[in-house]
């Protein structure tokens, strides 16, 4: 086996990195420590993480893709070795107890130095404890998949991660057999030269409209008059309604084709595919972090408050100002930033964040923007910090239970995983979560795309209902750019 594999790109990798008796030593440790898996960390040549993903013939498992590109980071995983899945209120500690317990039954060895070189989970979870809709089956409220390899590409460090089960019956030369029979299939994915052009075709997706507009018109316009009415009473002081927009496709859609121009389209966003089985993937590329983890370090943000892009330099440069002015953008966006610091004050300390937002440009919209960073107490889980912040008052709105409840009842659709975390945890305790917004549900006849805006007193509801026209356009684009 040793002899036949030796010429492969991959095993010439892991023998520079890690020598022969330290991967015997590794694998037989893992025995004796009555490890369920073993996974092995070390570099490889650039890949680029989404035609990783293309190269996959078999959307029947688990799949998932993750890229910033203004931060040089990007992550490709696949297949299934474990996911936890749970449900109902105690489902964010439930997820990190078994989370935990998880990774305390991997043996990791790795051949490099890096904060990444690590075994991770990735998943998110449902807007609601509950996640009952037929369409959003496979996810549920909860679920983190330990993936048989991943691929992370930090700047110019490209990292494979292989993980595979183990058991006291395994002899050393069987784990080793399997680690190279691993590395052998993963070849046509992580050299490009075995490549194979999967989309060959860009044509436009034909699709039409599953949902008659008018009567969600009409069902938007009662809603937010209904908010505006509960704002007035002193219910809530804001809450954010949303939109679904169905569409029935004629053709098999790319998913890897439209995240390929959101990902250009959209560099400073956040791209991300989860797909649980063939039945159904969930994509996106949104602009909203909800929490990056590092140490006992949190980086969330504030982003709310938003207007159009200017045709011109002077009209974006006009409408930026306009936004800074807006009394009503501004107090909604003051909503968001004081409930963050509410839910975060028990949990952290040394809360920070500038005095007057920013603004975020995106290429079709711009948002008020404020980044706020904390340390995390001792003794306290992340996923505990995680969420009491979700739902953000961007999403959600403020106060958040009566806000919720509100969205529970008026909105015409089941929210699933949009406007939710999704990312990623590993065994360093660093992580990642950004909220699910302008993200879409693909199946196999049917696209689900999804938007949102906040309202308070003084919305007016045809201007809101333009507002979700808007947000629904990159996806729209997207998808008019991807076939296959």
């Amino acid at each position: 086996m040793l002899q036949t594999t030796e010429h492969l790109t991959l095993v010439k990798s892991l023998r520079k990195q890690i020598q022969q008796p330290e991967l015997e030593a590794a694998f037989t440790e893992s025995i004796a420590k009555e490890k369920r898996f073993f996974s092995i960390s070390f570099s490889i040549e650039p890949v680029d993480v989404l035609a990783a993903i293309e190269q996959l013939p078999n959307k029947d498992t688990f799949q998932y893709y993750w890229e910033k590109p203004t931060d040089e980071f990007s992550i490709a995983a696949a297949g299934e070795l474990k996911r936890i899945t749970q449900n109902g209120e105690s489902r964010f500690r439930d997820s990190s107890t078994n989370g935990k317990t998880l990774l305390n039954q991997v043996y990791h060895v790795k051949g490099l130095e890096h904060q990444n070189a690590t075994v991770h989970l990735f998943g998110g979870f449902s807007f609601f404890d509950e996640n009952n809709a037929s369409a959003w089956s496979n996810f549920g409220a909860a679920s983190f998949t330990l993936p048989e390899w991943m691929i992370i590409r930090d700047g110019k460090c490209t990292i494979l991660t292989v993980t595979f089960p183990v058991s006291s019956a395994d002899s050393i030369e069987q784990l080793q057999n399997r680690l190279f029979e691993a590395l052998t299939s993963l070849e046509p994915v992580c050299n490009v030269g075995e490549y194979k052009n999967r989309n060959e075709s860009q044509n436009h997706v034909p699709y039409s409209v599953k949902v008659n507009s008018e009567f969600q018109h009409l069902h938007w316009v009662e809603s937010v008059k209904r908010a505006k009415k509960c704002i007035e009473e002193g219910t809530f002081e804001k809450v954010v309604l949303a939109r679904e927009l169905r569409l029935e496709v004629e053709k098999t859609v790319s998913e890897t084709q439209i995240l390929h121009k959101l990902r250009r389209q959209y560099p400073d966003c956040y791209s991300f595919l989860i797909r649980q089985d063939s039945s159904a993937c969930f994509i996106g590329s949104t602009p909203e972090r909800l929490a990056a983890f590092q140490s006992n370090f949190i980086l969330t943000e504030g982003l709310a408050g938003s207007t159009s892009r200017g045709k011109s330099a002077t009209e974006d440069a006009v409408l930026e100002h306009n936004l800074l002015q807006s009394t009503k953008d501004l107090h909604e966006h003051e909503i968001v930033l004081d409930a963050i610091e509410e839910r975060l004050s028990p949990f952290t300390e040394d809360i920070k964040h500038p005095k007057k937002p920013g603004v975020k440009k995106l290429s079709n919209v711009q948002h008020l923007f404020t980044p706020i960073t904390a340390t995390i107490k001792q003794g306290v889980s992340r996923t505990e910090v995680m969420k009491n912040l979700h739902p953000t008052p961007a999403v959600g709105g403020y106060p958040r239970e009566k806000a919720v409840e509100f969205i529970r009842q008026h909105e015409d659709f089941d929210r699933g995983w949009y406007a939710a975390p999704v990312g990623w945890i590993n065994a360093n305790g660093n992580g990642e979560f950004v909220v699910a917004i302008r993200s879409g549900l693909i199946m196999e006849k049917e696209v689900r795309f999804f938007a949102g805006c906040g309202i308070v007193q003084d919305s007016d509801p045809n201007k809101e209902w333009e507002e979700t026209n808007m947000k629904f356009i990159p996806m729209l684009s997207a998808l008019n750019y991807a076939g296959s």
